[in-house]
């Protein structure tokens, strides 16, 4: 309750202060009485202004003298220092208010207050100025400016309004400013209405901010910005007693940390009520003194002392307290100001511009890998490399960070990413980026067993956590590459001979590897999932229109009627085939469920020739040995290879140094020229690295092998720290053809 106590001792103070200054000259009515009414409707003549202006002249001059002698009495050295500074203070404020109001007040309604503290700033200082452009009998067109400084700020108010006189009796009015805080750089706007008649004046505002978030130099780490609001408000006087009004404002904001009643307590959409009370002496001079209050018993209590200039009036009728009842009026009011809230109330949010944004991009990965690239989206084989980006901002450092997978999944097990970490592989800026693989394809009726969707959660050392954008990694299966080779006993051939006697097995014998990785790395397909159909042609039919029946087993082929049979079905990719029909025969085997993917094809003759090709690979520094078959061959270093291939001339059913390599006797071109063949690493490395095709730039020619691990991957893309080391050397070759041709004009 204190606060009320104080505000009615103010206004006992300000009530007592007005009624001595106009006791003698300026003769306040008694209240209620019929000669105040009527004095406040009689005009005086020239000679009573006169006798008052040197009236109050003198009283003036009394009260001054009077003062500055008391204050005289009771000065210390000190408190003199003070004096004439306070005093030449009020010098300086009275003689540059005093211009102010001499340069505008012919051209408007002036108010002024000009102060000064003890550091020399303007704090608390404001001028107010209300130009008509437009001032006719019922009608007003008119500008308001204002500026202030108020907390340090120095805020500017531009306004432009309309009143209009709908009776004698009312008038109405509508307005708009714009606010700007020019220490800080807020906007705001600002549109009113008014509803104003004799004694009583009723305006409605509202606020609406125009600039964003700033830092704010009150609070550390905080945001400022205009709060949106409204309020109305009610001002009265008495009709008996013009001197004296009262006011009610009502002013609601919105915001979770709005300053109502300054920073030192912020509130969520606070509301407040202004209780006012004004006494106006004479013209000129106005005390106010409010009294605000909140739901949550908050308050403050302002006193204020206004000099309010007004255009084309003497300065004796702005110094005669008979003149303030016409100023009540509908018509003496009608240069007023605007009544609205000129300071910009700001709403607070703690600073948190911790933000994170992720995308992928395919960085550094082979362009078969690349099915979909898009920021949000990610879309390769199995095992193909990818790489997660992140743009991260934040003036507080990031506390930790980790990967959010939206599903049954872990991050760094599923997709191989590293665990974040804010000491080692996360920061502020754009160089954050991590690589992935894609995880193995899923065979499986959820549409979503192969998606995985991705983001990441950052918290920094206040505590605030930003989550980033989700990202998308679909993988899709591989395509696979299927091959057929002979299983033979001294190793995996292309081409075989065996006797037609119905006896012999030839063991057939499929692969197959998926495509992965971004160097070409293969993934085998297990030899259960291998559902492969064998299928037999003649040689000499190339495009495979007439198929050889392979029958179930040796008992379906009659001593008539030789046929190509089954010794055992096929299973897990393999099968064994004899024959009692003497031929040469391509076999190939599809995949069930690969639309007829079919493999290459393998060479078996099954006829009574004495010839039949056989393959080798040789060291160049030693061309007598065949390291096909020999498992504990290794790659020598700086060493070159070449694959041959040859005829079996000494019918001995594999290769030595004295089988015919040329395509015939007569034409000596090797059969290597007319056979398209690919160098295979074939097994794993020192270090476990899985094996692959040679580069490109290889085929059909012989491979030298680097002296040193780094040169690997001039010939296999794939080698790691330890280069091809350990590997063997496989071929896969298929004759052209033109070597098919040579092929069956041998075998006829």
């Amino acid at each position: 309750m204190l606060p009320v106590y104080i505000l009615l001792a103010l206004f006992c103070f300000m009530l007592s202060f007005g009624i001595s200054f106009a006791a003698e000259n300026i003769n306040l009515p008694d209240l209620g009485s019929d000669s105040a009414m009527q004095k406040n409707n009689t005009d005086k003549s020239d000679g009573d202004t006169g006798n008052n202006e040197k009236n109050i002249e003198k009283k003036v001059s009394d009260i001054a003298v009077n003062e500055a002698q008391q204050r005289f009495q009771n000065l210390t050295p000190e408190g003199m220092k003070s004096e004439f500074y306070q005093y030449g203070k009020g010098v300086v404020t009275g003689a540059a208010q005093s211009q102010i109001d001499n340069l505008l007040s012919p051209y408007g309604h002036v108010a002024t207050n000009i102060a000064i503290d003890d550091k020399g700033n303007l704090d608390g200082s404001s001028l107010d100025y209300l130009v008509p452009w437009y001032n006719g009998e019922s009608d007003l067109l008119f500008s308001q400016f204002s500026v202030h400084n108020k907390d340090g700020r120095t805020i500017a108010n531009i306004g432009t309004g309309v009143r209009h006189n709908v009776s004698k009796d009312w008038m109405l009015g509508t307005n708009a400013f714009y606010d700007h805080d020019i220490t800080r750089g807020h906007k705001r706007l600002g549109i009113g209405t008014e509803a104003w008649t004799n004694y009583l004046k009723l305006s409605g505002n509202y606020y609406l901010p125009l600039s964003s978030w700033k830092d704010s130099p009150d609070l550390d780490d905080y945001q400022e910005r205009p709060a949106r609001g409204w309020d109305a408000r009610v001002q009265t006087y008495l009709p008996a007693y013009p001197q004296l009004g009262g006011s009610i404002v009502y002013e609601k904001y919105y915001g979770d940390q709005v300053a109502l009643f300054g920073t030192d307590d912020l509130q969520e959409d606070p509301s407040a009520v202004t209780l006012g009370v004004d006494y106006t002496p004479v013209p000129l001079i106005t005390l106010k003194a409010g009294y605000k209050t909140d739901q949550s018993e908050k308050s403050e209590v302002k006193v204020n002392l206004d000099i309010d200039y007004r255009i084309n009036v003497s300065l004796s009728k702005q110094l005669d307290g008979d003149e303030v009842a016409q100023m009540r009026t509908l018509a003496g009011s009608r240069m007023d100001f605007v009544d609205r809230n000129n300071d910009i109330v700001l709403e607070y949010r703690e600073k948190n511009d911790l933000d994170v944004g992720i995308f992928l991009a395919p960085t550094n990965t082979a362009a078969p890998c690349i099915l979909t690239d898009a920021p949000d989206t990610a879309q390769a084989y199995e095992g193909c490399h990818w790489t997660v980006n992140a743009d991260i901002t934040s003036h507080l450092k990031i506390q930790s960070a980790h990967w959010v997978p939206m599903g049954n999944f872990s991050p760094e097990k599923a997709l191989a990413l590293p665990a974040l970490s804010p000491s080692t592989n996360i920061a502020t800026g754009k160089d954050n980026h991590w690589t992935l693989t894609f995880p193995a394809w899923v065979d499986s009726p959820d549409s979503n067993a192969n998606k995985y969707r991705l983001a990441v959660t950052l918290v920094d050392e206040k505590g605030h956590t930003r989550q980033s954008n989700a990202v998308n990694i679909l993988v899709a299966e591989a395509p696979t590459n299927y091959q057929l080779v002979i299983d033979d006993e001294d190793g995996e051939k292309k081409a075989v001979k065996a006797p037609a006697n119905g006896i012999t097995p030839v063991n057939l014998k499929s692969y197959g590897a998926k495509a992965a990785g971004v160097h070409g790395e293969t993934t085998p397909v297990a030899p259960e999932n291998l559902d492969m159909t064998f299928h037999a042609y003649e040689v000499k039919d190339r495009d495979h229109a007439h198929e050889v029946p392979i029958h179930k087993s040796k008992k379906e082929c009659d001593n008539e009627q030789k046929c190509l049979f089954f010794v055992s079905g096929s299973s897990n990719g393999k099968a064994v085939v004899s024959s009692t029909r003497s031929g040469i025969y391509a076999f190939v085997a599809t995949q069930q469920d690969e639309d007829g993917q079919k493999t290459n094809p393998v060479l078996v003759d099954f006829s009574d020739s004495s010839q039949y090709i056989v393959a080798a690979i040789v060291d160049t520094q030693n061309p007598t040995t065949n390291l096909i078959g020999i498992k504990s061959n290794k790659l020598a270093l700086g060493h070159q290879y070449r694959f041959i291939l040859a005829w079996d001339s000494n019918k001995n059913g594999q290769w030595d140094a004295s089988d015919l390599q040329t395509v015939s006797s007569t034409d000596l071109r090797p059969l290597t020229e007319v056979t398209h063949y690919r160098w295979l690493f074939d097994g794993k490395s020192t270090n476990g690295m899985p094996g692959g095709y040679a580069a490109s730039n290889t085929d059909n020619q012989d491979i030298s092998i680097p002296v040193t691990n780094a040169e690997a991957k001039a010939i296999f893309p794939a080698a790691g720290i330890n280069g091809v080391q350990g590997y063997q050397l496989r071929v896969d070759y298929k004759l052209t053809t033109e070597g098919m041709q040579f092929v069956q004009a041998n075998f006829k």
